[in-house]
């Protein structure tokens, strides 16, 4: 996804934001947006079943929540004005199709005479239409469906898989808590081969699916098969989870005779699935379900590298959630060199997070606020890379890192500095010490300073 415009879309009346190939962090306190832009930028990737679709594709609409909201001064009404999400896609993960013989099919996302992006839209009349308009998605459902007839070509009575499907995948909050029963699709986890469209398999909302995952692991060690899917999610949990990575699981072991799938920590424990901490449990669904997803769709052409190679978007709120500092330093760049093709749109409430992201062309940093003047929503692009937790906390997200009792103390002490009254600073320093009963560097600083200026 190259850029999104979105209009009457929950709280939007109009916004516009562009991306980045690799990853777009979304940062801002509650209430200015976060969530409702990720779930736009879901149903722009979701659209790509307009055109691709049979039965382990759903194609989305924008629900009756989806329409804007009217604050009055006690309430909030849902306005009933037309939904529209313009979007552009960007031709690395959506590139000419291959067919027989050699010969390929070039894409439409360019005029051909401006050379500009083709505007491609979303839209929702009203409520009471319920229907998913396809008259502004017409060049991507016409290119999902032919990528979906032209995916595989039959050589010499052969098949053969020679144009490379994209991942999609979101994630919420809700993820490591939900348990998803699949009655009829239940035996589809067992199924072996199974159609490369499985990976697109409740990819609107991934949550839930770990359990289902697992099983399918275990069920395929058992009958000896499916070697390829099995080593692209060992080779992605060693990569993103392992040393260079986030540093916390070194290997996973396959157990089907115990049916169970055990993972070896980096402190040498053996940890099963269902014991894994909320935060461990996190990564692992979240990296399992990329790996299994590529490898689904294209393990015929990229092999147990298919996580690397696949292209798509993956959309994931509030990264942070459940992990531990160290783990939010180093999740988003294990990610990236993990599922090195795969752009990431992100939202998180961490300043260490905020602080891993690399500046480079392919990264961006956006800072979302509401403007209660013009009564609308921006967003400002920051450059935070490197920077430590505390500078992010008071420059960007506008909060004091101590207590605020604290804090108005040190203020205290710093002002009495500044009146030369050190013998009254050095008092409410000690006292301040005193009531912490912490070696806190900022304490020794002011002694320092009150010691250098008394000479």
């Amino acid at each position: 996804m190259k850029d999104i415009k979105i209009q009457n879309f929950r709280c939007y009346a109009e916004k516009s934001m562009s991306f980045r190939r690799g990853i777009n962090l979304l940062i801002g306190d509650n209430s200015v947006g976060k969530t409702s832009l990720l779930r736009a930028c879901n149903l722009v990737i979701n659209s790509f079943f307009s055109g691709f679709s049979d039965e382990n594709t759903i194609w989305k609409s924008a629900d009756d929540e989806d329409f804007r909201e009217i604050r009055a001064e006690q309430t909030i009404e849902s306005e009933d004005k037309p939904i529209r999400i313009v979007f552009h896609l960007d031709d690395d993960d959506l590139p000419a199709l291959k067919i027989e013989g050699g010969q390929t099919i070039p894409t439409c996302w360019r005029n051909e005479e401006s050379g500009e992006y083709c505007d491609l839209m979303i839209e929702k009349k009203s409520k009471k239409n319920a229907r998913n308009l396809v008259s502004g998605l017409k060049c991507l459902k016409d290119y999902a469906t032919m990528l979906q007839s032209k995916a595989v070509i039959v050589e010499n009575g052969l098949a053969r898989q020679i144009n490379a499907l994209p991942v999609y995948a979101y994630y919420t909050t809700e993820d490591i808590h939900s348990i998803r029963k699949f009655d009829k699709e239940k035996k589809n986890f067992k199924k072996y081969p199974q159609k490369p469209s499985f990976g697109y398999f409740e990819s609107f909302d991934s949550k839930g699916l770990l359990d289902c995952w697992i099983k399918r692991i275990l069920v395929l060690r058992e009958a000896k098969r499916g070697d390829e899917e099995i080593e692209n999610v060992r080779n992605a949990i060693k990569s993103a989870l392992g040393a260079e990575g986030c540093g916390i699981i070194n290997d996973i072991e396959i157990r089907p005779n115990d049916g169970e799938v055990v993972f070896l920590l980096a402190d040498g424990r053996e940890v099963k699935t269902d014991f894994l901490s909320d935060g461990y449990r996190r990564l692992v669904s979240i990296v399992i379900d990329i790996a299994i997803r590529c490898a689904l769709l294209n393990k015929t052409i990229y092999g147990n590298e298919a996580y690397k190679e696949t292209h798509g978007t993956v959309i994931i709120d509030e990264i942070d959630e459940h992990l531990h500092p160290a783990l939010q330093v180093r999740v988003l760049k294990a990610l990236n060199n993990t599922f090195k093709n795969v752009q990431f749109i992100v939202s998180t409430h961490s300043p260490l997070v905020i602080s891993s992201v690399e500046s480079c062309p392919d990264n961006v940093v956006y800072k979302l606020e509401y403007d209660r003047e013009n009564d609308t929503y921006v967003h400002h692009e920051l450059n935070t890379y490197g920077m430590d937790a505390s500078t992010i906390i008071n420059a960007y997200m506008g909060q004091s890192i101590r207590a605020e009792e604290i804090a108005e103390k040190i203020k205290e002490i710093r002002g009495l500095i500044d009146k030369g009254q050190f013998h009254d600073a050095t008092a409410k320093l000690d006292s301040l010490k005193e009531k912490t009963k912490t070696d806190d560097p900022e304490f020794t600083q002011l002694e320092t300073m009150i010691t250098f200026l008394e000479e």
